[in-house]
């Protein structure tokens, strides 16, 4: 299978007019998702930390850095605004973290490139097919990519950004195949910094990957043509002969829009996806019963052993740290009711009552659960109160996954909370029509007037 080839083809000739309307939607959607939460990060210590080395990098003014008025080079944006966009781990998820790879690499050449809002859209439509039928190729060996220490955003992000930004610029197909190959072989990203600032790094450097790789594509640089599917290329090397099958890249490909099918989930909670259904679970529970703290004896959550290699942190005493912890998170939903990203403070994490809570709270894992996909993402939460009495609720589908979608207001209001950290007012408002109306904004430009300050 000439897998580069075919997603290099796919990659160069896509444009607006082949996408389908609801891959525009989509699309648009998880944008306005990913610009939102970058924002939000901006302002977190953390955060400052990438302004600040963005800064002292210097360059030239080439691009922007979202929640700031810095200009600096493309490849600094790109790495800056992708560290942003997955620092808080408030991103999407589903075929990993792919926007945040993806849509910081489309906007550092962007600007430069005289792109229009309906540009950016397609160019990270394409972006998310890439990176989703290269992480479909490999997804039967994904799990054990995990536990050997591989993060599966900043393997598949790489060249999915590669083949965002190349279309802005309009690579043609084998200058994109030499930037897909030329950013797979940067991937990497290690799960052993999961619950660290570490983490958000991973996106920044496969959207930094992406982009200068498509600059050097674009003045003719030379590189082997099979980085996917080659002998010693990106699959041979991270899953090992037998454990991925190519042959579904090219179907339906340009017609069948990942970003629909099987598109991605928008968090309702800035932490790890691993805990969205138990979270999920337990507010149903204190909702429909409404179950206040002091009443409960013990909150119980039920885990395939899978998840706790990602949700592997046990009573944290560093608040970031509980994003990866998944008794953690419960005993945050269990005190308030609500999981945001004040629940994520070492204050917070360190306050008596919140320590009684983690008290209350026990993780089980079912060793005796069939290791299959539908198996590893159960998570029924048991509430037992004081005196006695019994709930327990499982959830399928998160609200925010394409079975189960946020309302446009839900989106919106999402956006709004992590925005107004850094946008106020009417312009917070500007940002939000614009964002909705992206794919017919005339000029990059007032994407980024929007969302730079």
């Amino acid at each position: 299978m000439e897998a580069t080839a075919v997603l290099s083809a796919f990659a160069s000739r896509t444009r607006m007019p082949e996408l389908s309307v609801a891959a525009i939607a989509a699309t648009k959607r998880h944008i306005l998702d990913c610009a939102g939460v970058a924002l939000a990060a901006a302002v977190e210590p953390a955060g400052r930390i990438i302004l600040d080395i963005t800064q002292e990098q210097g360059g030239a003014a080439q691009a922007r850095v979202l929640g700031s008025g810095l200009r600096t080079s493309a490849v600094s944006a790109a790495w800056a605004n992708g560290a942003l966009a997955h620092l808080l781990d408030f991103d999407d998820t589903g075929f990993s973290h792919p926007t945040a790879c993806i849509l910081p690499a489309a906007l550092a050449l962007a600007e430069g490139a005289g792109a229009t809002g309906g540009d950016v859209v397609a160019a990270v439509c394409v972006g998310l097919e890439v990176f989703e039928r290269l992480s479909l190729s490999g997804r039967q060996h994904e799990p054990e990519l995990r536990r050997r220490g591989f993060h599966p955003t900043s393997l598949y992000g790489c060249s999915a950004a590669a083949a965002a930004a190349g279309n802005i610029v309009g690579l043609n197909p084998t200058q994109m195949a030499v930037a897909i190959g030329l950013a797979a072989a940067n991937a990497g990203g290690l799960t052993q910094h999961f619950g660290t600032w570490g983490k958000g790094i991973h996106a920044g450097n496969a959207a930094r990957a992406g982009v200068t790789s498509v600059l050097l594509a674009k003045k003719n640089y030379v590189a082997d043509l099979e980085g996917i599917e080659g002998d010693y290329g990106f699959f041979s090397a991270f899953h090992g002969t037998g454990n991925y099958d190519l042959g579904k890249i090219a179907d339906g490909l340009g017609t069948h829009w990942s970003i629909v099918d099987p598109g991605l989930t928008v968090k309702s909670y800035p932490c790890c996806g691993g805990n969205l259904r138990a979270l999920d679970a337990a507010q149903a529970l204190l909702r429909e019963h409404d179950i206040r703290f002091d009443d409960v004896e013990m909150l119980e959550i039920d885990v395939h052993p899978d998840l706790l290699h990602i949700v592997r942190f046990h009573k944290p005493t560093q608040g970031f740290r509980g994003k990866f912890s998944i008794d953690y998170v419960l005993a945050a939903m269990l005190l308030d009711g609500r999981v945001d990203l004040d629940s994520f403070t070492d204050e917070y994490c360190n306050a008596p009552r919140m320590r009684a809570s983690l008290d209350k709270v026990r993780v089980h894992a079912h060793a005796e659960w069939p290791n299959d996909a539908a198996s590893r993402r159960k998570a029924p939460v048991t509430i037992t109160m004081n005196d006695g009495r019994k709930f327990t609720r499982t959830v399928e589908k998160v609200r925010g996954s394409p079975g189960n979608p946020m309302t446009r207001d839900e989106l919106v209001g999402k956006y709004r909370g992590c925005a107004s950290r850094v946008l106020k007012g009417e312009r917070l408002e500007r940002s939000i029509a614009i964002l909705e109306t992206l794919d017919t904004v005339p000029a990059v430009k007032d994407l980024m007037d929007a969302l730079t300050i």
